[in-house]
């Protein structure tokens, strides 16, 4: 079994984590089936490519080589995915993690159905569908379109401004940290999308009722790393 929900939520110093989580992808893009299985879409899956991978991203800078911290994934239903423990002086201090991944899941789920029948799938142009999953008169197909970056961009700001928005409904605290996800594939394709970013993120922050310490936007390809005040949209 490449993930089993004991062993995901076990606590480990960041070094162990970041290393844990890397031979864990390796193991679900080794074979075929464990390709399919990255695919599915299992509650395991998606606690791992959703919150445990994003969660490694930021661990791996925020505390690069510390072996005095011990990161524990959560995967109940509590206001954070991830407790983050340190030790300050003999004493302990509980950073609580919450991570939202900013991309549009229903799409993309339309994709891996295209992607896991055919073997490949263009991530941009229209998805069309009909018929119910897992039917024979399912069909999903996308439509092979350049898109225009800039409109890329500007839609994709928008859906980290939603994801952002419903994070405001909560109560978290300020022992909590929020890990925004984010798709640095599209935005890094050029040198002008980092200051693009900073600059929509730094405007946005200070708008929204954020209950956390910071919010810190995390790329899913390592390029992007963001810590930012809620407050003033400052780097921090």
């Amino acid at each position: 079994m490449i993930l089993d929900a004991c062993d995901m939520a076990q606590a480990r110093t960041p070094p162990e984590f970041v290393a844990w989580v890397g031979r864990k992808c390796d193991e679900l893009s080794a074979t075929v089936e464990a390709k399919a299985f990255a695919r599915s879409g299992a509650l395991l899956v998606k606690k791992f490519y959703d919150e445990i991978f994003p969660l490694a991203r930021f661990v791996a800078i925020e505390y690069a080589g510390r072996n005095d911290v011990w990161v524990q994934p959560n995967l109940g239903n509590d206001n954070f995915d991830a407790c983050v423990t340190l030790e300050n002086g003999g004493e302990r201090q509980n950073v609580f993690i919450e991570v939202t991944y900013a991309k549009d899941g229903y799409d993309l789920s339309l994709r891996m159905e295209v992607l896991a029948r055919d073997g490949y799938v263009c991530l941009t142009g229209p998805v069309t569908r009909s018929g119910r999953k897992g039917f024979t008169d399912r069909r999903v197909s996308v439509v092979p379109f350049a898109a225009n970056h800039l409109k890329a961009l500007e839609n994709y700001f928008a859906l980290v401004e939603e994801r952002l928005r419903a994070k405001t409904k909560v109560q978290y605290g300020k022992s909590h940290i929020l890990i925004v996800a984010v798709d640095d594939y599209l935005v890094g394709s050029e040198d002008s999308d980092g200051p693009q970013f900073t600059a929509f993120a730094a405007a946005l922050l200070p708008k929204l009722l954020l209950d956390f310490s910071r919010v810190v936007f995390v790329g899913v390809a390592g390029r992007l790393f963001h810590s930012m005040n809620r407050e003033n949209g400052a780097i921090v």
